[in-house]
């Protein structure tokens, strides 16, 4: 039987969402590092470059004032998710919520929602291996879902487990609930391409959701099924922001 709960943060990511405090020296003043997961921005400048800049989640934007050597050199395309490491800058940047300064990028798995029977995205080929899900959340411009994970693997970086979020017209047939305040239903999909399960892994991956901008009107969010690693298939149910 399905389960659906809402699901409860995880703690100690709930203080990286709020920025991570870096290690740093007793013995100056300089500013904290601070840990932040963002979508890199790309624009066209009038003189017909590039630059970047940073939305994190809860809708504030960040101008790289300096270590934008770490967008530049990396040619990282517009919508990818990255943990961006970095502090801010004293003077401000017209147009921004904060200038800072680039310490470091680690990007993030960064997904297209797939539909299953479509573009060769079969039953067999998503696959339904267990993955636990331990935190979700939806960004506040409801442009990314973001899922915190965990499956077991031997760890080999040649086995490439694939995972997707996925719309299933199937279990939508015997779906009657689409009106106001309901929730798009959608599946967490992971295939572990025949790796053994010999250690728990974990990662995060981002979910572009322009496909279903069209039905988030009136809606509560997005209610994800996933196969559990222990506890069987169960549904969670993640809010839009006000």
């Amino acid at each position: 039987m399905n389960i659906r709960e809402r699901l409860k943060p995880n703690v100690s990511f709930a203080f990286l969402l709020l920025g991570l405090l870096v290690g740093q020296s007793c013995a100056d003043d300089s500013k904290p590092d601070l840990l932040t997961l963002s979508t890199i921005n790309k624009v066209a400048t009038t003189e017909g470059g590039q630059k970047y800049y940073f939305t994190q989640d809860d809708g504030q934007t960040m101008h790289p004032g300096k270590g934008e050597e770490w967008l530049t050199d990396s040619g990282y395309d517009d919508g990818q998710r990255a943990f961006v490491l970095f502090n801010t800058l004293d003077v401000p940047a017209d147009g921004y919520d904060y200038n800072i300064e680039v310490k470091q990028i680690t990007p993030v798995l960064t997904q297209k929602v797939i539909t299953l029977g479509e573009d060769g995205n079969t039953e067999e080929t998503v696959g339904d291996d267990k993955i636990n899900a331990t935190y979700l959340w939806i960004s506040k411009d409801r442009k990314y879902l973001t899922v915190e994970f965990q499956y077991y693997s031997t760890g080999n970086e040649e086995k490439k487990h694939l995972l997707n979020l996925a719309i299933n017209p199937s279990a939508a047939k015997d779906k009657t609930d689409a009106g106001e305040g309901s929730f798009i239903e959608l599946e967490f999909r992971h295939n572990s391409q025949g790796d053994s399960p010999s250690t728990l892994s974990e990662g995060y991956v981002s979910f572009k959701l322009d496909p279903l901008r069209g039905q988030m009107e009136g809606r509560k969010g997005i209610r994800v099924r996933v196969n559990t690693l222990y506890e069987g298939v169960k549904q969670y149910d993640v809010n839009f922001s006000d």
